[in-house]
């Protein structure tokens, strides 16, 4: 029984606590969400916008003039002040007495420049009298290498023929030596046989002894007498004659080749000779100079004398190139030191200026000096817009809106009613302090306006279709550029939970309530146009009720 009780119990205490839990999560958000910045939201559609394109500027007149003063001077009394209307021939300054440092100087460049123009004038002529010269040694010098190649080669023939000729002698040496010694063999040979004179006595005596050895066998026989041993002396003196008489046949042979001997001896000693004259005659011939020498040399002096020419040639041309650009610059002197006299005689007339007056009609817009400044003829004293040239407004827009207008277009002022006055496209240029992303316009302004008047334009009427248009009011600006706060839906068990992200866009075309734009804002986003509390990108946030 008490369980059951005290289960009961338990479960109404978990009941109240879940309960509680509840009203407490339920109340927290709903204290949070009053908390949060309010917003409202409007879609981004698509659509036409009208380009016109929105500016404004100060009213100034469409030509200035400077006030300048010759020669140094110092200012005595400013006789106008900034916004005074002038005419012309008013007193702007007037100056204190002393010397007018311009007309120093002026006179000192002038005598400097008469100096200058005198010394160009002394100036020598171009002398080419070593040039000349060095191309006529030059000429010498490739005809005296002409000369000798021509020399050279009737050396190389006449050395071609010599060696010729000193290998036939050589060739014939070599024949003569053949000969002499084939002689001398044979002659060597004859030398052992014996003595030609010695062997005819031996035979002339011989025969005598024959013809007694005959004598005495006629009388042997007739004396009855033995006459073997005489028959063998004169068969034995027979043979000694015989063999003499070959002997001698032969010497005859020998006699004929020790002639042929010394002959051929003497020849071999003339070619020998020969050979020596032949050899001096080419060691001679080849010390003179090959002729591939001398046709280097030739090619070497006639490209020496080439070079020389050239280089003289190329002087030529620059001396006439000097000598055009010194008359040029004589002529530039002249007409230097002319327009300088003329300065100084325009100096000297108004060495004596005490004051400076307005050239024309117009108003003062800036003043430069003020009493006791030294004026120098380098920086103005004062500017006058000058009445009668018309006026211009410049208006700075982007490069995008630049795109949609023209010179010549005609513009609308917004804050002045009177049709007399107009305004029109005079010229676009670039804005040299920001060349990437803005431009000027400058409007041609006629009609009833005063110098410093603050003017509204609106210029063009074209209607283009955009992807994204946005009410104007949803578009902010930064130092980062212009952008858009887009509102992110995200569903939790809760309800939605609404947060802010910030989308950079870049601005096509405006009208009076909306903007066509590019960037990272898309058809059927939902952008913040109002809100209670200044928001950031990622800021959560909750709509109107």
């Amino acid at each position: 029984m008490e369980d059951s009780k005290r289960k009961k119990i338990i479960k109404k205490v978990a009941t109240i606590f879940i309960v509680v839990l509840l009203l407490l999560t339920f109340f927290s958000n709903t204290i949070m969400n009053y908390s949060l910045p309010e917003v409202a939201t409007e879609p981004v559609t698509s659509g036409t916008v009208s380009n016109k394109v929105r500016g404004q500027g100060v009213v100034e007149t469409n030509s200035e003039n400077e006030v300048t003063v010759s020669g140094t001077r110092k200012i005595k009394e400013v006789k106008v002040a900034v916004g005074d209307e002038v005419k012309a021939g008013d007193v702007l300054f007037t100056f204190e007495d002393g010397e007018n440092s311009e007309l120093d100087e002026a006179e000192k460049n002038l005598e400097n420049l008469e100096l200058s123009y005198a010394k160009s004038l002394l100036k020598l002529g171009p002398d080419y009298t070593e040039d000349n010269i060095g191309i006529k040694d030059a000429k010498k010098d490739l005809q005296d290498a002409i000369d000798a190649q021509e020399k050279a080669a009737k050396n190389d023939k006449a050395l071609k023929a010599a060696k010729k000729d000193l290998d036939k002698t050589k060739s014939d040496i070599e024949a003569a030596q053949t000969k002499v010694n084939e002689l001398q063999s044979k002659a060597d040979a004859f030398a052992e046989i014996g003595d030609y004179d010695t062997i005819s006595s031996q035979l002339a005596e011989d025969e005598k002894a024959l013809k007694r050895l005959k004598e005495d066998l006629a009388i042997a026989k007739e004396n009855g007498e033995d006459t073997l041993q005489l028959d063998r002396d004169i068969e034995d003196k027979q043979a000694s004659i015989d063999k003499d008489k070959k002997l001698l046949e032969s010497l005859k042979s020998s006699k004929s080749v020790n002639d042929e001997l010394k002959t051929a001896k003497a020849n071999l000693e003339t070619l020998t000779k020969t050979q020596e004259t032949q050899e001096t005659k080419v060691t001679e011939l080849s010390a003179a100079g090959t002729l591939d020498d001398a046709k280097t040399a030739v090619k070497e002096k006639k490209k020496t004398l080439e070079t020389l020419v050239r280089a003289l040639d190329k002087r030529k041309e620059e001396d006439a190139l000097n000598a055009k650009s010194e008359a040029m610059d004589n002529e530039a002197a002249v007409k230097e030191i002319d327009d300088q006299k003329e300065k100084v005689n325009q100096l000297k007339k108004s060495d004596d200026l005490k004051e400076v007056k307005a050239s024309e009609d117009g108003i003062i817009s800036e003043i430069v000096v003020k009493e006791g400044d030294t004026a120098t003829p380098e920086a103005p004293l004062a500017r006058i817009q000058l009445k009668d040239s018309g006026y211009i407004v410049k208006v700075n827009i982007t490069k995008a809106q630049s795109k949609l207008i023209r010179v010549g277009d005609e513009a609308t002022i917004e804050n002045i009613w009177d049709d007399s006055v107009s305004a029109t496209v005079k010229n676009i240029r670039v804005d040299t302090e920001n060349p990437n992303q803005n431009m000027i316009v400058t409007f041609e302004v006629k009609g009833d306006v005063q110098v410093g008047q603050t003017l509204a334009f609106a210029v063009g009427e074209k209607n283009n279709r955009y992807d994204a248009v946005v009410p104007n009011n949803a578009v902010k600006e930064d130092s980062k550029g212009k952008f858009v706060l887009v509102l992110k839906v995200k569903g939790t068990p809760l309800g939605n939970r609404y947060t802010v992200k910030r989308a950079d866009i870049e601005v096509q075309a405006s009208d009076d309530t909306s903007s066509g734009v590019t960037g990272g804002v898309y058809e059927y986003d939902d952008v913040i146009t109002n809100s209670s509390k200044p928001l950031e990108n990622g800021m959560q946030v909750r709509l109107v009720q």
